[in-house]
């Protein structure tokens, strides 16, 4: 009994308009039930949700830092403090994202990769995305040139060799030479070709599908933008039916109308939501330090101070708000492009992403102004807005 938890009373987000409320029993770290849970029984540990809305842990496959923490530390430290912050705002598992550093012997990589899967006190690492290094330096955004390397499957094995095992996405350019070698490296050792910081023409982007890229980095952030005698590669992602795409709904890296755009062209099974999210996710607005350079965070979104966006400092949930507002989906289907959609893309649709028996208990409990009240990973609280935890019902 020591390692059960109940969850009385709450509403499932894919649920709403029906009546009545649920009971969500979890027994070490899995959903075991989920319906009418036996009044009678003593549980370990329950949690009266007063109703509240019950959604499945936030999964971010985009994120570099939270709470003045980032992966480029290359600090354990760091990681536990963005995986504690992450679960504050609902995110439960997520993929640490950033670059190659050279000078730095890589020493982020590695720590990372130590911590993958880890007990870190909040979210859990699934793994590593590494924007690069073989991408476009003509559309590198917030990458430093010393981040990007001319393709060569030497080099590619020496990441392979740091990262352990643990590299599960790799944002590539298609167009270069050398790249779709490497993108079929990819797809052969099971990690996920993503599309981004490229160049590529229509054709070079078909290719690249062709190749085995099935994912889009940030899309219409660094990549050639929709023309009519030159379509690029938006026109391609738009015409391909099994390719998925991260958007940062956030209305300043993608305007609204855009977003509405991306989700009526490509499908709400196709979206993913991230937060491109960097050290200053969780603080104040301010000016703050990303890879050597100075940065502004202001209203969630963080830029160099000459103006290049690097990412945002909005949570998973205020992302998919958004998304929700400038598509006027559902809940379901906004809630899904940060648990359902990842998961599925990840090939973990079977343990994550969705609230249904025998699946890893990570969830979330928003309060009634729609906050996060609550957040649950492989069954244990690890974050409460009050103490609310009760020895028995």
């Amino acid at each position: 009994m020591s390692d059960q938890l109940l969850i009385r009373n709450c509403k499932l987000f894919n649920a709403i308009e029906q009546d009545g409320f649920v009971d969500i029993l979890i027994e070490s770290g899995s959903i075991v039930q989920i319906g009418k849970v036996n009044e009678r029984q003593e549980y370990a540990s329950v949690i009266n949700a007063n109703e509240r809305v019950t959604a499945p842990g936030f999964i971010d496959v985009h994120i570099q830092g939270a709470g003045g923490a980032d992966i480029l530390d290359g600090t354990e430290e760091a990681l536990v403090t963005m995986s504690r912050t992450l679960s504050c705002l609902g995110t439960t598992s997520f993929l640490a994202t950033t670059v190659v550093k050279p000078d730095r012997n890589n020493r982020h990589l590695k720590v990372t990769a130590r911590n993958v899967n880890r007990e870190l006190g909040g979210a859990i690492i699934l793994g590593i995305h590494l924007e690069g290094p073989f991408i476009n330096g003509k559309k590198n955004g917030g990458i430093s040139k010393n981040s990007i390397f001319s393709p060569s499957l030497k080099a590619f094995k020496e990441i392979i060799d740091i990262t352990s095992d643990t590299l599960k996405m790799m944002t590539i350019a298609p167009e270069l030479e050398g790249n779709l070698g490497i993108i079929y490296k990819l797809v052969e050792d099971d990690i996920i070709a993503s599309f981004g910081h490229s160049n590529a023409t229509y054709i070079e982007t078909k290719k690249g599908f062709s190749a085995g890229i099935k994912h889009v980095t940030h899309i219409f952030n660094a990549m050639p933008s929709l023309h009519h005698r030159e379509p690029g590669p938006l026109l391609a992602i738009f015409e391909s039916d099994d390719i998925t795409a991260q958007i940062i709904s956030d209305g300043v890296h993608v305007h609204p109308g855009i977003v509405n755009l991306v989700y009526r062209n490509i499908g709400k099974d196709r979206c993913i939501c991230i937060t491109d999210g960097v050290q200053a996710m969780g603080l104040p607005d301010g000016k703050y330090i990303y890879n050597i350079r100075e940065y502004e965070s202001k209203d969630g979104t963080a830029q160099y101070l000459d103006g290049t966006l690097i990412g945002t400092t909005l949570s998973a949930w205020e992302i998919a708000r958004k998304f929700m507002e400038f598509t006027n989906c559902s809940l379901e289907i906004a809630i899904n492009t940060i648990t359902k959609n990842p998961a599925k893309l990840l090939g973990i649709e079977d343990k994550k992403g969705s609230i249904e028996v025998g699946k890893d208990a990570d969830l979330v409990i928003f309060d009634h102004d729609n906050s996060i009240w609550s957040t649950i990973i492989n069954g244990k609280v690890v974050f409460e807005k009050q103490l609310r935890i009760l020895d028995k019902d």
